[in-house]
């Protein structure tokens, strides 16, 4: 008897990303209804379950498992996208940036990525979005123009 290959994914992507200009449009109640779309439109729409969503006021951090047949720039734009057109019925100029870090993670530190992802808020009382913007690149090895960081 023959073995069938293994399904499923088990590709692990951090994301982070932020509102156009970092304003702070991600406060009160429309931060637990977006996590909630976000999660959503990774089940839904990209086949990609969230294992942790978090962030700030003008930023979003989200680890998920990447589905087989899509690749991470495509699930993000679709996440952007849809939360983006979801947010603006209550805020009309709502965007995200156009820019976003993404790099994979092992499964044997999943469970330190998603502390960290919870802890959002208690990081961003001591560290500005752009600096644990800019550490999450240099820990990751991802070279970048400061110029063409904050569109």
């Amino acid at each position: 008897m023959s073995r069938s290959p293994v399904q499923s994914s088990h590709v692990l992507i951090h994301t982070v990303f932020s509102t156009k200009e970092q304003s702070p449009f991600i406060v009160g109640n429309v931060e637990p209804f977006l996590y909630d779309r976000v999660s959503k439109i990774l089940f839904d729409k990209c086949y990609s379950p969230a294992l942790a969503i978090g962030g700030g006021s003008e930023h979003i951090h989200i680890l998920f498992v990447l589905a087989r047949d899509w690749s991470p720039d495509a699930v993000i734009n679709t996440v952007k996208e849809r939360s983006s057109a979801f947010i603006k019925k209550w805020s009309p100029d709502f965007e995200w940036q156009e820019t976003y870090a993404a790099v994979t993670v092992s499964r044997s530190v999943d469970e330190i990525e998603k502390d960290y992802i919870h802890r959002q808020k208690e990081i961003h009382e001591k560290l500005s979005y752009k600096d644990e913007f800019r550490q999450f690149l240099q820990k990751n090895g991802i070279e970048y123009d400061e110029k063409e960081l904050w569109d």
